[in-house]
């Protein structure tokens, strides 16, 4: 339920909707933590966040296309890089404070000097933030972050390059590269702009079950600023060894409307990731079964099946699966998740 007559920040995102919620005493009267009493307040818990990069860098991820210059390729690094920041990061952490700024000069007057200060307008401090990641064998987030800030900025010659995709003018067909190669003959070119290498995340802090949004901002204009060599190169002579993780510093423009919510909570909807440990698969199918099929064949993993001269029988260590209630499997129709009943095509999630 919405707040009547006015759009806030969490319009479109879950809102607070206590059922009696002024009718008790709360702290004043003793801590009430009955039944009723609980179900008008629920406590936040932060540490449950989802970032999607909803807007990559063209020029970057052009970089790592290739010559099939298949942008979205799951074999292309910057697109591992990117499944590595949505799913994989340790930490998504540097949100500052967003202030009421007050004027540079007060009002002051009287005998006694009394002051005070007039507010001017809200800022979001939020300028940068910092997500953390493990780094693997091959480098690849070094890899990407490093050939990111070079492509903007070369250290050497300090010009920007898109790692040779920058554009060297254009003509009636457009940006054309300075330029090509034999496996790479394509000549279409990237102007210099900012819009060219920098990305755009959705950032959101869900409810327990990871299927609401609680807070969701637009983090625009994103570079990366700054990655530590030090915590692969160091070596400190000590025989002592640790996983390689990274801090990286981003540049950040910070925006929250209900339309980020909205859009969040579609995202959410799409990528819902719901794991219950009672479904856990070990993906043991190749090594129990046949191909397409339950039959067992578990070949010589598990070695002979031995035979139990007590009891005659050749149980041994390969499972047993039948029994005399035999379940009967139904076929269940399913639906493509971005196709509705009547056939038309729709983000899921939206009504």
């Amino acid at each position: 339920m919405a707040i009547n007559g006015i759009i806030t920040s969490q319009t479109g995102a879950r809102q607070f909707t206590p059922k009696n919620f002024t009718n008790y005493s709360y702290f004043v009267g003793g801590v009430n933590a009955t039944n009723h009493a609980l179900r008008n307040y629920s406590p936040l818990l932060n540490n449950f966040g989802r970032l999607f990069m909803v807007r990559c860098p063209n020029a970057i991820q052009r970089m790592f296309a290739g010559p099939a210059s298949n942008m979205y390729s799951k074999d292309s690094q910057f697109i591992q890089f990117k499944h590595m920041l949505e799913y994989m990061n340790r930490s998504v952490s540097g949100f500052g404070e967003k202030t009421l700024q007050a004027a540079s000069t007060s009002i002051q007057g009287g005998y006694a000097g009394r002051q005070f200060f007039t507010p001017t307008v809200t800022q979001e401090t939020t300028t940068e933030i910092t997500i953390g990641l493990y780094e693997f064998v091959g480098m690849p987030v070094y890899t990407v972050i490093d050939a990111w800030m070079n492509a903007i900025g070369d250290e050497n010659s300090g010009l920007a390059t898109y790692g040779g995709y920058v554009s060297g003018g254009r003509d009636r067909n457009g940006e054309k590269r300075l330029y090509t190669t034999d496996a790479d003959p394509d000549t279409k070119g990237y102007e210099f702009n900012e819009a060219e290498h920098t990305a755009e995340f959705i950032y959101c802090l869900t409810d327990r079950t990871g299927s609401q949004v609680e807070r969701a901002v637009l983090l625009a204009d994103c570079w990366p600023k700054t990655i530590n060599e030090g915590n692969a190169l160091n070596s400190e002579g000590t025989g002592a060894h640790d996983n390689v993780t990274y801090d990286i510093t981003w540049n950040c423009v910070v925006y929250r409307s209900a339309i980020i919510n909205a859009i969040a909570n579609d995202l959410l909807k799409q990528y819902r990731i719901v794991s219950n440990s009672l479904n856990f698969n070990p993906e043991l199918g190749d090594a129990i079964y046949q191909k397409d099929s339950l039959k067992l064949d578990v070949g010589g993993n598990l070695g002979e099946v031995p035979e139990d001269g007590a009891l005659g029988t050749t149980i041994g260590n390969a499972p047993v699966f039948y029994s005399n209630n035999a379940p009967k499997t139904q076929n269940q129709n399913t639906i493509d998740v971005n196709v509705d009943a009547n056939k038309k095509y729709k983000l899921a999630g939206q009504t």
